[in-house]
């Protein structure tokens, strides 16, 4: 038959007579395919499927940004959302066709006619767009490119590589507000319209300064006053650092005679000192580690040791036992190559220990708990669940 051939009314009541049917039976409107002389494969087009989401963003007027360096998995992101973008077979052709009327397009009382319509390529696949996590580890290796270490070592820093918020929007696999939550999560600050990873020496010196001034002023701990801070440190950094520590490690206390006053945050202050003590150390004796890290805080302030999670491993099988530092930034993005390292650095984990490296990968429909339950094995000691590796022994 050629697939070229335009049929006509007369040949559809032909068609009609062999299926022993009459025009009373069918719609007015008969529509006839036929396939482009052209190659049908040879085309850029690609099919995507979209979820609720995309779809309100389409048809809202929204912009949606596709993403990803040429050796890059592809994502597309809103404002909100990151979509891992995957391709899926069917187990029938999909059509491209223009100009194809559906059952509440067509009205009844219509004459009968013909509409002829062009199938202009043929697909066996087709792409899904997935809501997943988004892809951070960029943002880490093009901020610790350019950390701020104080004005007076601002020369060595190439001035090319410093970016704003929407110069990382366009490198960075994340939509804009999994960007700001994932800046807001690190010690950054904008200098210059420019965002920076804050040097972790610089940072404690400078936090060190603020904290002193606690003392030096006899403020209660819930009493600190940010324009004195900023007034009294002015010639010792940047405005823009103190106010993003002071950001970082405040909050609103209490009003006197219409001043808002501030308080140290008892948690953050005493995880960033551990953080501290541990950075380049190696392995530390466990006791001796509490007690240094005891000593290095603030008078009033109380060290805990959960505070420690997600920021160091600590052994309690060793003897003596040890603790040292382990950053989730290190990790993988993969689930199971997480995972798989976690179980490498320690074959048991409580919980609480294991929530703050994988709950990054947690999703609406698989939560941390799911996880473990997923990808770990759980064993109970001395009445604490644990989890280890599913293929350990």
């Amino acid at each position: 038959m050629d697939c070229q051939h335009v049929r006509n009314l007369e040949d559809i009541n032909e068609i009609l007579t062999l299926a022993k049917l009459n025009t009373n039976d069918v719609r007015p409107l008969a529509q006839t395919l036929r396939f482009t002389p052209e190659n049908l494969h040879d085309n850029n087009y690609k099919l995507l499927q979209l979820d609720s989401h995309l779809l309100n963003d389409i048809t809202e007027g929204n912009t949606l940004y596709i993403k990803g360096d040429d050796d890059d998995e592809v994502v597309i992101c809103s404002e909100t959302h990151t979509f891992h973008v995957t391709e899926a077979e069917t187990s029938n052709s999909l059509l491209l066709v223009k100009h194809l009327k559906f059952n509440n397009e067509i009205e009844e009382n219509e004459d009968p006619r013909i509409n002829n319509i062009l199938v202009s390529s043929i697909f066996y696949d087709y792409l899904e767009a997935v809501v997943g996590k988004p892809h951070l580890k960029k943002l880490h290796e093009i901020l610790n490119k350019s950390v701020y270490k104080g004005p007076e070592v601002e020369f060595e820093v190439d001035q090319n590589s410093l970016l704003t918020f929407e110069e990382l929007s366009n490198k960075v696999q994340a939509s804009n507000k999994e960007l700001k939550d994932a800046l807001e999560s690190m010690t950054v600050l904008e200098l210059n319209n420019k965002i920076r990873l804050l040097d972790l020496e610089y940072h404690f010196r400078v936090l060190s300064l603020m904290l002193k001034l606690v003392e030096e002023n006899s403020w209660q701990l819930d009493e600190i006053d940010f324009d004195e801070t900023i007034e009294a440190l002015k010639d010792l950094a940047p405005r823009e650092v103190i106010s993003s520590l002071f950001d970082k490690y405040t909050e609103e206390s209490k009003l006197i005679d219409s001043l808002q006053l501030y308080r140290y945050k008892e948690d953050v202050v005493c995880t960033f000192f551990a953080k501290v003590l541990l950075h380049g150390t190696g392995r530390f004796e466990l006791n001796e580690f509490l007690q240094t890290w005891k000593d290095s805080v603030p008078e009033g302030m109380i060290c805990d040791e959960e505070m420690l999670y997600g920021l160091a491993v600590i052994d309690k099988t060793s003897d003596p036992n040890i603790i040292f530092a382990f950053d989730e930034t290190s990790l993988p993005e993969n689930i199971n190559e997480r995972f798989k390292t976690l179980f490498q650095v320690k074959t048991k984990w409580s919980v609480p220990e294991i929530t703050p490296y994988i709950k990054q990968l947690a999703t609406v429909k698989l939560d941390v708990n799911a996880l473990l339950a997923k990808h770990a094995r759980a064993s109970k000691v001395d009445g604490i669940k644990y989890y280890s590796s599913k293929h350990g022994k």
